[in-house]
């Protein structure tokens, strides 16, 4: 499948200075239902983080889940609550991870640090299984299938893995089977969420 066809991202070379604004792209019963559901930071202080997206910007959080080796923090807009996580926008996911207390964490922007920091671009699917078959039909890489929970495969440091830092709770590996993973070109991971998980 490809999309060089498509006139809602025309080929280049753009004028330079120049907004191009394209017509909109046409509905398409596949992936109508697909929405950007979350993006994941690794953080070093929770109590400084939670300060800065909550009570600085405006976020509340939803819900703290301890994994074992590290905690989540899923935050959202204020009328966001867990029932609705499924069909809501804007979220944003926080590992805090004991074990990456040495680790630089970098943005992409910092050429000049190494290290990592960005986690993941999450979307909610009506249909993972149906999802994992289109990507892998436009050619991308499945990192992460359906029912499976391998420390490995979470995206962790090599002692969490080793489980140095105690053993992932099983409440998250039952959540995290129900998960996806694929690489976007660039080799940025992008979870696949349903929108009911169980």
């Amino acid at each position: 499948m490809t999309t060089t066809n498509n006139p809602n991202h025309p080929p280049g070379p753009y004028p330079k200075g120049e907004h191009i604004l394209p017509p909109p792209r046409p509905v398409s019963p596949a992936t109508a239902s697909y929405r950007l559901n979350h993006l994941m930071l690794r953080i070093k202080d929770p109590k400084k983080s939670l300060e800065f997206y909550c009570d600085c910007m405006g976020m509340h959080v939803v819900f703290i889940f301890d994994a074992g080796p590290w905690t989540i923090y899923y935050l959202g807009p204020r009328d966001v609550e867990i029932a609705n996580l499924g069909t809501s926008k804007g979220l944003l996911e926080l590992y805090h991870i004991p074990a990456d207390a040495s680790t630089p964490y970098a943005s992409g922007n910092e050429y000049s640090a190494s290290g990592v920091g960005f986690g993941h671009v999450g979307f909610t699917v009506p249909d993972v299984a149906a999802t994992l078959e289109r990507v892998a039909s436009f050619g991308f890489e499945v990192i992460k299938p359906l029912g499976e929970a391998a420390e490995a495969q979470m995206g962790l440091p090599g002692d969490v893995v080793q489980g140095k830092h105690g053993s992932v709770h099983d409440g998250y590996k039952h959540v995290f089977k129900q998960l996806a993973f694929v690489k976007d070109p660039d080799g940025y991971w992008v979870e696949l969420v349903p929108q009911s998980l169980k």
